[in-house]
């Protein structure tokens, strides 16, 4: 599903139906493949609530399951975001950044080391999916 198709779907339920249980957000390093092309590099992985979050004025907002945040498994600076559902079935790709970037997923690391990047993960530590902006 590309980005074209899940605007589609923002006008109604229909996205969040498909995601179901255990969908989730993978954020990625490295150079972003073409549609559900190969992960290079996974730093973490989040699953989303359920429903995975709500659609608001043509935007779908999305919903961690833990609020409490969700652990990186790896070290790097996060480029690229994946939503997939719980089999690893490819929904579509977002670019990402820190709070103050351009990405349509804004990545919060909480606690990072000063003149850290914003959206650089460590292992171990916690991170929370921000601002989300897809469609709209």
């Amino acid at each position: 599903m590309n980005v074209l198709a899940i605007n589609a779907m923002l006008g109604g339920p229909g996205l969040l139906a498909y995601l179901g249980t255990g969908a989730r957000f993978l954020a990625c390093g490295g150079v972003q493949p073409g549609e559900g092309g190969a992960i290079e590099t996974l730093l973490a992985a989040a699953e989303l609530a359920l429903p995975a979050g709500t659609v608001d004025n043509g935007r779908l907002v999305l919903v961690q399951a833990d609020s409490a945040g969700d652990l990186a498994l790896a070290t790097g600076i996060a480029t690229w975001g994946r939503v997939a559902l719980a089999d690893g079935t490819w929904v579509a790709d977002f670019s990402m950044s820190g709070p103050s970037g351009a990405g349509q997923v804004k990545l919060v690391v909480q606690n990072p080391p000063e003149g850290d990047p914003e959206a650089k993960l460590y292992q171990g530590g916690t991170f929370f999916l921000g601002e989300v902006v897809i469609g709209g």
